[in-house]
């Protein structure tokens, strides 16, 4: 009888680890998918973001200080698009380091260093991505980037 509650108690608890560290799987390779689709210019971009995803960039000042900036989605995905031709012909491309998954509430978040193209140390990236009717989606992305325009963007 101690034994199947010992067993019980066991599996209680070792169930839902598992059901999370599958999702956190799950999680990485949507990430890596969207990795692959941004960079390969996918035109269903979009379709990797909830509606009015939080789009932030955290610019890095010359003088060593950060200013965060929120990019209203609609823009974004303007940007996106008229971006999308310059970026395939220079070949632009972004690899993400050091990627962690962690939990948080009902969401994801996953976190990595972005290094784009010519880099060569990168900058910190994270991305809350959600569980949706219609699968995982990114809910908020906030890139770390040294472009200095992004402050004047209002």
């Amino acid at each position: 009888m101690l034994k199947k509650i010992i067993l019980s108690l066991i599996c209680a608890f070792a169930l839902p680890l598992a059901v999370m560290a599958d999702e956190a799987g799950d999680v990485k390779a949507f990430f890596n998918n969207f990795v692959n689709a941004s960079n390969t210019y996918a035109t269903n971009l979009p379709s990797y973001y909830v509606p009015n995803a939080k789009i932030v960039r955290v610019v890095h000042k010359p003088d060593g200080t950060k200013q965060p900036v929120i990019i209203p989605f609609d823009r974004y995905l303007l940007e996106l698009k008229k971006g999308a031709a310059l970026a395939k012909t220079v070949r632009y491309k972004n690899r993400y380091e050091n990627q962690k998954v962690i939990k948080t509430g009902n969401d994801y978040k996953l976190s990595a260093i972005r290094i784009p193209r010519n880099d060569k140390t990168g900058l910190p990236a994270s991305f809350i991505i959600t569980k949706t009717p219609q699968g995982w989606k990114i809910k908020e992305e906030s890139m770390g980037t040294n472009v200095q325009k992004f402050l004047n963007a209002k």
